[in-house]
């Protein structure tokens, strides 16, 4: 008896993840020398920013880095403020997580940049019971107050494989989303994008808990849903639900404030997620920025994160 394959992700490809930082020429710089991420545009966001759902950012100066060789897992900063820095881990969008050639290598870099500090420096952790694979990861709170995470494959997943990087650094892997309300969390983007499972459990204690101090026997749930493309995709969202009391206070300026995914079908994306009950903006062709003159619009996720989808690039576009 034939099976029904399930439908492909209405997101193709993790476009970039935008960040705002309090001083953006001098983090571009770093970024360029500490990690290798090379320039790709710059310019001004203008006032149609806030109809795309974009609000906030309209006048502000903005700089899009990508990786050597990709067009796509790129970072995109928006000249703002940190996000303000508690004993709790920050809710809505936080890390942003690039695969590198050499995390000890990248680690030793980061030590020269004022301003971060080690959360988890550099360990090995084996997912391979769970379907995914060995792999060497550190985490750092930056000057913008959200988090890098760095990692660096050992082994290949079982029936995919692993992101690789070029010249030392490679795309953006995956953006992590922190929520108390998971399962509500995972209806935008698992059903109604369509975003499917590569890995989905529930913790209360292990690699996760030590990286991030959190107590022992708290339940903390994970997934990780992927994008299009084979294998591991191009650029995942690590979903994690927490107990609301581990988590900031809703609606925090600053830092990771929003990702941009390329859709195939940007208007099928858009009719899904109204139908999902979920909030977003009308589709129109932005003006400004680094995705301007593309079909785009935004979705807002049940932490009032949002997610900016855009018609896919034609192969050759950059970005």
């Amino acid at each position: 008896m034939s099976t029904v394959p399930p439908p492909a992700p209405l997101v193709r490809e993790l476009v970039c993840a935008w960040i705002e930082v309090p001083a953006l020429d001098a983090t571009a710089e770093r970024l360029r020398s500490v990690l290798g991420l090379e320039p790709r545009a710059s310019g001004t966001l203008t006032g149609e920013a806030g109809e795309a759902g974009l609000g906030g950012w309209a006048g502000r100066p903005w700089a899009l880095l990508g990786p050597p060789g990709f067009p796509y897992g790129m970072v995109c900063l928006v000249e703002g403020e940190a996000r303000p820095v508690t004993r709790t881990l920050p809710r809505g969008w936080d890390s942003v997580e690039l695969v590198v050639e050499d995390v000890d290598a990248a680690a030793a870099r980061l030590a020269g940049w004022p301003g971060v500090r080690p959360v988890a420096e550099p360990f090995t952790t084996d997912l391979s019971e769970l379907g995914s694979n060995v792999h060497r990861s550190g985490v750092w709170r930056m000057p913008w107050g959200t988090h890098l995470i760095l990692t660096t494959g050992l082994t290949q997943p079982q029936g995919r494989s692993f992101p690789s990087a070029r010249q030392g650094t490679g795309p953006v892997f995956e953006v992590h989303l922190r929520t108390d309300d998971h399962d509500t969390a995972r209806r935008l983007y698992g059903e109604s994008l369509g975003m499917p499972a590569l890995m989905a459990a529930d913790f209360t204690e292990g690699p996760l808990h030590r990286a991030w101090g959190i107590p022992g026997g708290t339940l903390v749930r994970m997934s990780l849903l992927k994008s299009g493309h084979e294998g591991t995709g191009r650029g995942a969202i690590e979903l994690q639900g927490h107990p609301a009391a581990n988590l900031d206070p809703a609606g925090l300026p600053g830092g990771t404030g929003l990702v941009s995914y390329a859709c195939a079908d940007l208007d099928a994306a858009h009719a899904a997620v109204l139908a999902g009950g979920h909030r977003a903006t009308a589709p129109a062709v932005a003006e400004s920025g680094p995705l301007a003159g593309r079909r785009s619009f935004v979705a807002y996720g049940t932490e009032g994160e949002r997610v900016h989808l855009v018609a896919h690039r034609q192969e050759g576009d950059t970005p």
